[in-house]
């Protein structure tokens, strides 16, 4: 994501023109040096290095203006900053998070980690008063504003870019009108945002009603900002990308980045034109790198202090007799105190929605990491574009916590889709399409309808409606109905020998309780009918039909960080069904399962153990009610689902290494090792009948879900090659 993101960061190449400046005659005033820095992603590291030769040579800056990169590097230095620690923080900073929104899996609410194993791709589109709509930007900044709010605490409480060590300025572009915004008050770190927000790649940011993008789109390169706010000697640091040649358009992304740099060549000569005799213009030789090149950081910084070292003989002329006091190194809080907490929140939503998320006690410090997983939480209720904090004063002087939560412009109804694809490429293969439906904050307390339908392996219609009955959202009610029909093979050791078309129907009724973000407890009555038909073969299989009465209680642990390729946490699930005539069901049955994973890494290696037990407390228990093993990762080399019984027991070790560094599409290369069966009775469960498997697989997370593609091989001489996109894992019984 971060190099997808970072490419459409590109400003433009300018003339290197530069004449030495003009300096104070004996008696006169120093002349205020002010300095402008262009936008350039990745090679606006380059500015790090000419504020590193610039402080050698004892050159005091008065004035700062910056655009896009330029404006958070300007901003970093004029907060307090020095080169070193600007430099420290680009290296050391998890761009891989910061360029994303979805929080980290372990603060989401039990509600969406239960969506997560959905076939369903895990992208939403709005879908309001009869059209689409799509987010303004491919990345709404929730986790970028979280890092410019705790890197800008030492000036926490400006608001006045005057009173900051250095007086700065922001450009921005207004998206409506393609204006030039200049930014002098106001949160820094929502002007830093909106400076750098690319359009169509971060979404605006709305400041004074006005929705704002990056500055590069009206003023690159800002001369005459700096030149307005004193200075009387401007040097300009340009770092823009230079036009692509013919041979070097090769793609979409190459045009694009083309068409940005149309958009800001203009006003990048037109600054440059404006330099008089007494300025001084650094173009550092960076050809050889991108805006997305943030592993080159230390090279793109060496070109900054190239430039600014040849020009060393002009830039010296600027330092002054007597030297500002040596700044002191800003001080990074990691908790500050708090007095009141207010909440902006323009959703339907109540407000004890968001303040009960908050762990903040005024009068008590609030814990900067704790405050962003707090908000993580909020976030991922799915109703906000974003919720980002800043502190403000009181009327008494007092400091306050201030809450926005903003919602989202494309809700609150959304439209999902799904694909699921799989093959043992010796006959068997299995397709799953489908689409959801969202509606969500229904009302105050965030009731969600839910509406699901598939064809394919599963052909499937389900209703859900998911309400939270207290503000916590610690207790809910949740009431489905669903239909539901799927063609299964019924196998004798490596025959098919029959299929069967099982078709159900039902209602669910449950109450739930949420712990926290990791551990749930719920309870559910389930009322239905299934009927199994006969499409091949002529096994005996019992009734046409069973009706359906029973109780689950389940508990659920889930601290996973991924669902799919996990490299730390864990999933527990543990599930009671007790059915009886009372209840209405036909047959009384008590089955007791276990199933789980634990994942541990070493690096970019992992090693993730699972297991499923599943019980039958009556060895007659109907065939709707029996467990499948099977396909990859469920005893390997057998086909998808090839055992039946009403008892389980599985353990897998599945030890995968990361292949590569690509955000976007994360490839893992590994093997899993299993043992396990299916037994008819219980009477026959024991360990000497245990079937032994492995594979070997290459797998990734792709933008449409999980991708496998395996080879599995059984004790028994079973050999299978396997394709997955999709869930191949899934605890399988037939409801």
């Amino acid at each position: 994501m971060r190099r997808f993101c970072l490419l459409f960061l590109v400003p433009l190449l300018a003339l290197t023109l530069a004449a030495p400046p003009v300096l104070a005659e004996p008696g006169q005033q120093q002349p205020k040096v002010g300095l402008a820095l262009s936008g350039g992603g990745a090679r606006g590291t380059a500015h790090v290095g000419v504020l590193r030769a610039l402080e050698e040579m004892g050159i005091r800056v008065d004035y700062i203006a910056g655009t896009s990169m330029g404006a958070i590097v300007g901003g970093l230095y004029a907060s307090g900053y020095d080169s070193d620690q600007i430099l420290r923080i680009v290296e050391e900073l998890d761009w891989e998070k910061a360029m994303t929104d979805r929080p980290a899996r372990i603060n989401r609410t039990m509600r969406s980690k239960d969506l997560d194993r959905e076939f369903l791709i895990p992208y939403r589109l709005g879908f309001n008063r009869g059209s689409f709509q799509f987010p303004l930007g491919v990345v709404e900044g929730q986790h970028l504003d979280q890092v410019f709010q705790q890197l800008l605490m030492p000036v926490v409480g400006v608001t006045d870019f005057d009173r900051l060590p250095i007086p700065f300025r922001a450009v921005a572009t207004d998206l409506a009108t393609g204006d030039e915004v200049v930014l002098g008050q106001g949160s820094l770190a929502n002007v830093l945002r909106a400076s750098m927000s690319v359009p169509g790649v971060f979404a605006p940011v709305t400041i004074d009603d006005r929705m704002l993008v990056d500055g590069g789109m009206s003023n690159n390169l800002p001369v005459d900002v700096v030149r307005d706010m004193g200075a009387d000697v401007v040097i300009a640091v340009d770092i823009s990308s230079p036009m692509l040649s013919k041979e070097e358009l090769t793609s979409v992304l190459s045009v694009t980045e083309q068409l940005t740099n149309f958009l800001t060549r203009w006003s990048t000569e037109n600054q440059i034109e404006s330099l008089g005799p007494q300025d001084v213009l650094l173009v550092p030789d960076l050809e050889a790198f991108t805006s997305a090149d943030f592993d080159q950081v230390l090279a793109i910084m060496k070109k900054g202090y190239e430039a600014a070292d040849r020009q060393r003989e002009q830039l010296t002329q600027l330092v002054v007799a007597e030297q500002r006091t040596p700044r002191d190194p800003p001080h990074m809080p990691t908790q500050v105190a708090v007095d009141f907490v207010e909440v902006e929140n323009d959703s339907v939503l109540d407000d004890r929605i968001i303040r009960s998320r908050l762990a903040v006690q005024p009068g008590q410090p609030v814990e900067l990491s704790s405050l962003n997983a707090d908000l993580d939480q909020i976030y991922s209720l799915g109703v906000f574009q974003s919720v980002t904090y800043d502190f403000v004063e009181g009327d008494e002087g007092e400091t306050g916590l201030l809450i926005d939560a903003r919602r989202r412009d494309w809700g609150p109804n959304y439209l999902q889709f799904g694909l699921e694809l799989s093959s043992d490429f010796a006959g068997i293969s299995d397709y799953t399409i489908g689409a959801a439906y969202t509606r969500n904050a229904l009302n105050s307390l965030g009731g969600e309808l839910r509406v699901l339908g598939s064809l394919g392996r599963v052909n499937e219609l389900a209703f859900d409606f998911y309400q939270p009955v207290d503000h916590e959202a610690r207790w809910y009610v949740r009431p489905e109905a669903y239909w539901s029909n799927e063609t299964y093979r019924l196998w004798v050791g490596d025959d098919n020998i029959a299929e069967l078309d099982i078709e159900g129907w039902g209602a669910i009724v449950s109450v739930g309780r949420n712990f926290n973000t990791r551990n749930r407890l719920q309870l559910g009555y389930r009322y239905g009918r299934t009927d199994v038909g006969l499409l091949i073969g002529d096994p005996v299989i019992g009734p046409p039909y069973i009706d359906v009465g029973e109780l689950r209680l389940e508990y659920l642990h889930d601290s996973l960080d991924s669902v799919w390729f996990p490299t730390r946490g864990a999933l527990h699930r543990l599930d009671y069904r007790h059915a009886s005539e009372a209840l209405g069901a036909d047959d009384a049955y008590d089955q007791a399962t276990a199933n789980g994973t634990m994942a541990f890494s070493l690096g970019r290696t992992t090693a993730a153990l699972s297991y499923e037990f599943g019980y039958s407390f009556e060895d007659d228990t109907s065939v709707d009610n029996w467990y499948r093993l099977g396909g990859f990762g469920r005893i390997s080399g057998l086909a998808p689902d090839q055992l039946l019984g009403s008892q389980v027991g599985l353990a897998r070790l599945a030890v995968y290494h990361r292949l590569n560094q690509l955000d976007l599409f994360p490839v893992y290369g590994g093997f899993t090792l299993e043992a396990g069966n299916v037994w008819v009775s219980s009477d026959d469960v024991g360990f000497d009948d245990l079937r032994y498997a492995g594979s070997l697989f290459l797998g990734a997370e792709s933008p449409l879900g999980p991708l496998y593609l395996a080879t599995g091989y059984a004790d028994s001489g079973n050999f299978a090659v396997y394709f997955y996109l999709g869930n191949p894992f899934r605890v399988s019984r037939f409801d």
